[in-house]
């Protein structure tokens, strides 16, 4: 983002996920690629939606669909130097948003990335992520170096259902959950399956090679950037994330004191909240693992009084506070108010919501005749009639 009082509209791109498409790449189970004729409609497996021709957009019209995953990050690539310099040159701030289709599976590289032979599909695709970030970094540097934040994150840890395919949680394993089954990443609550790393860059205000152990959350950009543009929240509603522009500018060490995070796919209830952080505790009223690579899941468990961890002391979350223990008993009255204060949070903050409408009307097609939409790069891109979705706030 580049510092200024006024903004340009974003650029936005969107990630690929599990649809059908003539490029399925790498993924375990392995997705097929998109029936060709409608004899081949019978063609289904599940989590790859063979139903549907992921499309690649450009504002409401299909470039391509199905999209070619293997000339995505190149595409990506161009669009983002394209929108950078002509910022640049207009001489206007401005945002550009990139939502990588890396890591996430099917993995997908252009043939200038690699022989997969050598390096797997999982480095070849890292390696084509790193080549991207470099050729926006180098763009930056030689427009708006000066007054220019790149904010570099991850949504969430490895998907360890897709086994090599997925990456590694480093040393936070879950060792607690592991050692009973399933996985301790993605879609659960351990720390292997929300914490990533952040990279902030700009040279004059960010110190380099500088580490922060202060407790942030990606919750934490939207508002920390509104602060760097001179801009401000609506006040009538709660924001969850914070400025956080002291802390990266190395002035502070003061981040977040609670968080809370809501189950997302592993055990228990989908959106309910069933762990709270408190400073370096962690607090798990609900346990479970997601699939792990060999298909296993781990049990759900429900704690009363809760499991706690301190993570200064068991990164690894393997071994919790014995309840009987004076540092026990001493964290989880404060614990407990603080998941009191957070739902009556939730409970007097507004509430919206959206209703999308499942009209075939909305659902983005190039040829609505075919088993699978097709439109290819050459010809005329179709508009799609997302007019027509409805949302109620």
């Amino acid at each position: 983002m580049a510092s200024g009082s006024s903004w340009l509209p974003s650029s936005q791109f969107s990630c690929n996920d599990m649809g059908c498409t003539d490029t399925p790449g790498f993924n375990l189970p392995p997705c097929p690629s998109c029936p060709q004729h409608l004899k081949s409609a019978s063609c289904h497996r599940r989590d790859c939606y063979t139903e549907i021709a992921l499309p690649l957009l450009q504002n409401l019209s299909i470039a391509e669909q199905p999209v070619n995953l293997t000339s995505l990050t190149q595409r990506y690539t161009e669009k983002a130097v394209e929108f950078i310099q002509h910022a640049s040159e207009s001489g206007q701030p401005f945002f550009l948003y990139i939502a990588l289709a890396h890591m996430h599976v099917p993995l997908s590289v252009h043939q200038d990335h690699g022989n997969l032979s050598s390096k797997g599909p999982y480095k070849s695709a890292l390696r084509e992520m790193d080549d991207l970030v470099s050729r926006i970094k180098d763009k930056v540097d030689n427009t708006a170096r000066e007054s220019t934040i790149i904010w570099f994150t991850g949504d969430n840890g490895p998907w360890s259902e897709k086994c090599d395919f997925a990456g590694s949680v480093g040393p936070f394993i879950g060792a607690w959950q592991t050692e009973r089954g399933g996985s301790s990443a993605k879609q659960t609550t351990w720390e292997g399956g929300h914490r990533v790393p952040a990279i902030v860059y700009w040279p004059g205000r960010v110190p380099a090679n500088v580490t922060s152990p202060a407790l942030l959350s990606i919750l934490d950009i939207f508002p920390t950037l509104v602060f760097l543009a001179n801009a401000s929240l609506p006040s009538n509603r709660h924001f969850d994330g914070l400025d956080v522009s002291q802390v990266i500018f190395g002035n502070s060490l003061e981040g977040h004191k609670t968080l809370f995070h809501p189950n997302s796919g592993a055990a228990g209830k989908y959106g309910v909240i069933q762990t709270v952080r408190l400073e370096q505790y962690k607090a798990f009223y609900v346990t479970g693992g997601a699939k792990a690579c060999d298909g296993g899941l781990g049990p759900e468990v429900h704690h009363d009084p809760p499991l706690i961890f301190n993570l200064d002391q068991s990164v690894q979350e393997k071994v919790p506070l014995d309840c009987s223990a004076a540092e026990y008993r001493n964290v989880l009255p404060k614990i407990e108010r603080t998941l009191t204060a957070i739902f009556q949070d939730i409970a007097t903050d507004n509430v919206s919501s959206a209703d999308y409408a499942q009209d075939p009307s909305v659902t983005p097609c190039c040829n609505p005749q075919h088993s699978v939409c097709r439109c290819e790069p050459s010809n005329k891109p179709f508009t799609a009639q997302l007019e027509h979705t409805r949302v109620r706030l």
